[in-house]
C-alpha cells in the first residue's frame, strides 16, 4: 500500500468519524432548544440549588461549643443514630493494652557464654609466653584491661581451676535469677512473658523483685565475695575477680518492645466499640443551659456521624429527593392551579427569586449568630422573625398573578424552615406574612402602596409573635418582646426591598405591573402622541376601545388598567399606513379601491405585525404586546374575502379563506379578548343610522356572538357568564357616546336662537344632510375595510 493509499484511507476513516458526530451529538443538543427541556434544565437547576442549601442544614456539624459554653439553640437530632463513643472506646483499647504484659526475651546462653569466656582466658594464661603477650590475649578475650598488678594476682595463683570454678560459682546464681537493664521501668507492670528465646517457650513472672539490675547484680557480687564462703580467699585475689565478674555480667532478660507492640496492638483490634444510641428528635442541647462534658461527646460523636454524610450516594440520594419534591410542586401547580401556567422566563425569575431568598436567609442565619454572640440578651429566634421572605411573594404577586404568588409562598415557607430548623412556628409565620404581603400589593397602581403593603406585612409578624407568645404563656418575657419589634421591621424591610426591586426586575424581565401600566396610559407617551398626530381617527378609536375595555374589565373583574392600556396599544400599528384605514381617511378617498381583495387583506393584516415591532422598539412590556399580537385573533376579513370571491374566475385557482383571516393567535387571557370584543363592538357601532339603545344592544349581542361563535374567545377563559356581564358595560358606555340631543323648536327668535347655542332651520336641515351623508359614507367605508354586521 503505497502513501497515496494510506491517507486516502485516513481521510475516510476520519470523515466517518465525523459522520458518526453529526449523527449522534447534534439530535442531543437539539433537545436543548425545545421549551420543555429547558423548562426541566431549569427545574434541575433549582432543585440542585436547594439541595446545596439545605443540605448545609439537614447535613451540617453541630455548632463548636466548648466545655462551660452557654448553648444559643435547642439542638435536635433529625435521625436515629447509633454512634460511637471514641472517648470511651479508646479508653477500654487503652485498659486492654495495659492488661497486655510486656514481652522479655530470656538469653540462657549468657552464662555458658561468660564460662567459655573465663576459660579461654585462663587456658591462654596457663600457656607458656610472655608476660606482656599473655597479658595482651588475656585482655583481647575478657573485653577490658587488667592493671599488671592484677595480671600479676591471676599469675601469682597460677590460673589454676579452683580459680575459675569459684568465678563460675559466682556468675551463675545472678544469671539464674535473672538481671535486666531497667528496674524502674519493669516494677511499673505488674508481671512480664518472659519467653526463651531458644526454645520459644514462655512463662509469666510476677515476682519482679527477685529480678536484678545491673547494679544490683555488682552489689550482689560484692556481698558474696564479702562473705564467709570467701574468707580463703585473699583480699587481692577477691578484688580481681569482683573486676571479672562485674565486666562479664550482662542482663540476661531484655524488653522486647517491637513483640509487645505487636501484641497490645492485637488486642486493642479486638476491643468492641462503644456505641450510644441518639434517637430521633432527641435534644442533645437545651438553649440557654451551659454544655457539659457529656454534651461535648455526644457533640463530637454527631459530628463525625454527620461527616460521614458526604458519600456520593448520600448526595445523590438528597439531590434526588430535592428534585422529586420540585418536580411534583411544579407538575400539581401547573396542571390543577389555572393561573399557573409560567412560561420559560417565569420559571427562570421564580427560582432566581428562590435562591436569592434561601441564601439571604443562609446569609442572615450566620449573621443572627454572630449578633446574638455580641448580644447575649438578645435571643437567636428573635432574629430570625427580621428575615423579608415575604418580600419575594410580594414580589412576584406584582409581576405576575397571585395564584403563583401562593404557590411560591408554600415553597418558600416550606423551605426556608426546613433551613433554620426551629419547628413548625416559622414555616406558618413565613406563609402567612407571605399571603398577606401578597395580597397588600393586588392591583398595586402606586409604588407608596408597596410600602404599605410591607407595613401591614410588619403588623401581621407583631401579632403572629404576639399569639404564639401567649399559646405558650411567655408573652412578657425578653425573646417574645424582641421578636415582636424584629417581626414589625422585618415587614417594613420586606416593602422597602420590593420597592427597589420592582424596577430592576421590569427592566431586566421585560414584566409590565400595574405601575408600568399607569406610566404607559400618560396620554404623553411618544408612541400615543405619534398616533394622534399621524393617524388621529385611530388614536380617537382606541381611546373609546379603552373606555370600553376598562368598564368591562371592571364588570367581570379582572385587571381593569391592563385592560384600558392594551386597548390604547392595540391598533399602534396602523402609524405606519395611517391612510389605509378608514377612520384616518379624511378626504374620502379610499385606497383600497385600486388594489386587490388580497393586497387589502395583507396591508390590514400587516398593521398587527407592525405594531408588535412599534411595541417592543417603545418596549411597552409583554403583556401589551401579546394583547397587540392577539386583538384580531384568526378573525375573517370578510368584506375583502367576500370581494374576492365575487371576483373570483372559476377557471383559475379558488380563493382560500385561510388568506383572508388574521395570523393570530386568539386571546389567551381575559383582558386580550375583551379588547378584540370592544374593539369590534366599537368600529361597528358607528355604522348605526340611528343609534338607539335597542340598536346598540342588538348590535353588540350580534358582535359578541359573531366573533364567540367564530371560536375566537375558546383560549382565553371568558364565560357566558363573562361576556353578558361585559355586553352591558358595553351597552352603558355606547348609549353615553351616542346619546340623542334635543332639537330646538324653530318658533324661537334668531336672537334667542344664537343665545341659547342654537342654529337656524337652515341650518340644522343642512347639519342634518350632512349627517346623513356622512353615516353612508362611514358605512361605506366600514365595508370596505372587511367589517360587516353579518
Amino acid at each position: 500500500m503505497d502513501k497515496t493509499d494510506q491517507a486516502r484511507r485516513t481521510r475516510g476513516g476520519f470523515s466517518r468519524l465525523l459522520l458518526w458526530g453529526k449523527i449522534k451529538v447534534r439530535p442531543f443538543w437539539r433537545i436543548f432548544k425545545m421549551p420543555s427541556a429547558q423548562r426541566w434544565l431549569l427545574l434541575i437547576v433549582a432543585s440542585l440549588a436547594i439541595a446545596a442549601f439545605l443540605s448545609q442544614t439537614l447535613e451540617q456539624a453541630p455548632p463548636l461549643y466548648r466545655l462551660g459554653d452557654m448553648a444559643q439553640k435547642d439542638l435536635r437530632t433529625d435521625r436515629d443514630l447509633l454512634v460511637k463513643d471514641k472517648r470511651a472506646t479508646e479508653k477500654n483499647m487503652e485498659d486492654a493494652a495495659r492488661k497486655v504484659l510486656p514481652v522479655y526475651d530470656y538469653a540462657p546462653s549468657v552464662l555458658p557464654e561468660i564460662e567459655g569466656i573465663i576459660d579461654s582466658a585462663f587456658s591462654v594464661m596457663r600457656r607458656r609466653s610472655s608476660e606482656k603477650t599473655q597479658k595482651g590475649e588475656v585482655e583481647h578475650i575478657l573485653g577490658f584491661e587488667l592493671t599488671s598488678r592484677e595480671f600479676l594476682v591471676l599469675k601469682t595463683y597460677r590460673f589454676n581451676e579452683k580459680l575459675i570454678k569459684r568465678l563460675e560459682d559466682l556468675t551463675a546464681p545472678l544469671m539464674k535469677q535473672g538481671i535486666v537493664s531497667d528496674k524502674e521501668l519493669l516494677l511499673q507492670e505488674e508481671g512480664i512473658v518472659v519467653r526463651n528465646i531458644q526454645t520459644g517457650e514462655e512463662v509469666t513472672r510476677r515476682d519482679l523483685d527477685s529480678l536484678l539490675d545491673y547494679q544490683e547484680a555488682k552489689e550482689a557480687i560484692k556481698k558474696t565475695l564479702e562473705g564467709p564462703q570467701t574468707q580463703n580467699v585473699p583480699i587481692d585475689l577477691r578484688g580481681v575477680m569482683a573486676k571479672i565478674i562485674n565486666n562479664l555480667v550482662s542482663p540476661n532478660f531484655t524488653f522486647n518492645r517491637e513483640e509487645t507492640d505487636r501484641r497490645r496492638t492485637v488486642e486493642r483490634t479486638l476491643v468492641k466499640p462503644v456505641f450510644f444510641s441518639i434517637e430521633k428528635g432527641e435534644i442533645l442541647l437545651r438553649k440557654g443551659e451551659r454544655v457539659t462534658e457529656e454534651g461535648l461527646l455526644k457533640l463530637e460523636a454527631l459530628r463525625e456521624e454527620r461527616r460521614k454524610g458526604g458519600t456520593l450516594v448520600m448526595v445523590i440520594g438528597f439531590f434526588l429527593l430535592t428534585g422529586f419534591f420540585v418536580a411534583a410542586f411544579y407538575l400539581f401547580s401547573t396542571k390543577n392551579i389555572r393561573k399557573v401556567s409560567p412560561t420559560n422566563k417565569d420559571i427562570l425569575f421564580l427560582i432566581l427569586i428562590l435562591i436569592s431568598s434561601l441564601g439571604m436567609a443562609r446569609i442572615s442565619v450566620a449573621i443572627a449568630e454572630g449578633l446574638a454572640g455580641a448580644f447575649p440578651g438578645v435571643p437567636l429566634s428573635s432574629y430570625y422573625y427580621f428575615f423579608p421572605v415575604a418580600a419575594g411573594a410580594m414580589l412576584i404577586r406584582v409581576v405576575l398573578n397571585s395564584e403563583v404568588a401562593l404557590v411560591y409562598a408554600i415553597f418558600v415557607s416550606l423551605l426556608t424552615g426546613l433551613l433554620l430548623g426551629e419547628g413548625i412556628f416559622l414555616p406558618i409565620f413565613y406563609l402567612i406574612g407571605s399571603i398577606v404581603g401578597a395580597h397588600s400589593v393586588a392591583r398595586c397602581d402606586q409604588r407608596s402602596q408597596l410600602i404599605k403593603g410591607g407595613l401591614l406585612v410588619g403588623l401581621t409578624n407583631f401579632l403572629l409573635v404576639s399569639f404564639q407568645g401567649m399559646s405558650t404563656g411567655r408573652i412578657f418575657e425578653v425573646d417574645i418582646l424582641f421578636g415582636l419589634l424584629m417581626g414589625l421591621a422585618g415587614g417594613a424591610v420586606a416593602g422597602i426591598m420590593v420597592v427597589g426591586i420592582t424596577p430592576v426586575v421590569e427592566s431586566i424581565f421585560g414584566y409590565t405591573t400595574d405601575i408600568k401600566l399607569l406610566e404607559l396610559a400618560n396620554l404623553d407617551q411618544p408612541l400615543l402622541k405619534e398616533m394622534l398626530m399621524k393617524a388621529p381617527g385611530t388614536y380617537h378609536h382606541s381611546m373609546i376601545v379603552g373606555n370600553l375595555a376598562e368598564t368591562g374589565a371592571r364588570a367581570i373583574t379582572i385587571n381593569p388598567l391592563l385592560a384600558r392600556v392594551s386597548a390604547y396599544y392595540h391598533d399602534i400599528g396602523k402609524i405606519t399606513k395611517p391612510q389605509y384605514f378608514i377612520e384616518n381617511q379624511m378626504t374620502g378617498n379610499n385606497r383600497h379601491d385600486k388594489l386587490t381583495p388580497s393586497m387589502s387583506s395583507l396591508i390590514l393584516v400587516s398593521h398587527v405585525k407592525d405594531g408588535i415591532e412599534l411595541a417592543k422598539e417603545h418596549k411597552v412590556g409583554s403583556k401589551i404586546i401579546n394583547s397587540i399580537r392577539q386583538h384580531h385573533g384568526t378573525r375573517l376579513i370578510n368584506f375583502f374575502y367576500q370581494k374576492a370571491k365575487e371576483q373570483e374566475n372559476t377557471g383559475m385557482q379558488e380563493v382560500d379563506e385561510r388568506d383572508f383571516r388574521y395570523l393570530g393567535p386568539k386571546p389567551q387571557t381575559k383582558e386580550a379578548g375583551l379588547v378584540m370584543l370592544a374593539d369590534a363592538v366599537e368600529a361597528s357601532s358607528r355604522t348605526l343610522d340611528d343609534p338607539t339603545p335597542a340598536r346598540i344592544q342588538g348590535l353588540v349581542q350580534k358582535i359578541i356572538n359573531d366573533i364567540f361563535i367564530d371560536g375566537q374567545l375558546d383560549e382565553c377563559e371568558l364565560t357566558l357568564k363573562d361576556l353578558n356581564a361585559a355586553a352591558k358595560s358595553f351597552n352603558i358606555v355606547l348609549n353615553a357616546i351616542h346619546h340623542q340631543r334635543i332639537e330646538y323648536p324653530e318658533a324661537q327668535a334668531e336672537g334667542e336662537r344664537q343665545k341659547n347655542g342654537g342654529s337656524s332651520p337652515k341650518s340644522t336641515k343642512e347639519a342634518k344632510g350632512k349627517a346623513g351623508k356622512s353615516k353612508e359614507n362611514g358605512r361605506k367605508d366600514i365595508k370596505r375595510l372587511g367589517v360587516s354586521r353579518e
